[in-house]
């Protein structure tokens, strides 16, 4: 039953770091990447370029939603985990 719980937090770990991944990838797609070249002598350029990462928002909201049900079903492991040792210990006292 331990066993199950820490397997089912990890589960929750990993599943809310694929939505962090996902949302910032998200949030990456209107941002400007801005780079300084700085020439001695004659000052600095500003260079600014759309982030070139090609990022398919379908495949993204895809991900958060699959993260979201990951991380569901692991809450749902320690539920019963917790509910199984509550019932263990009733027993033996």
């Amino acid at each position: 039953v331990i066993n199950a719980m820490f397997n089912a937090l990890s589960g929750m770990v990993s599943s809310a770091q694929k939505l962090q991944n996902s949302a910032n990838n998200l949030v990456s797609l209107g941002r400007d990447k801005v780079t300084v070249i700085d020439n001695p002598g004659l000052g600095s350029d500003l260079n600014s370029t759309k982030a070139s990462k090609k990022v398919d928002i379908s495949k993204e909201i895809v991900h958060q939603v699959t993260a979201q049900a990951e991380f569901k079903a692991n809450a749902k492991v320690i539920l019963t985990a917790d509910e199984t040792i509550g019932t263990i210990l009733n027993i033996k006292s």
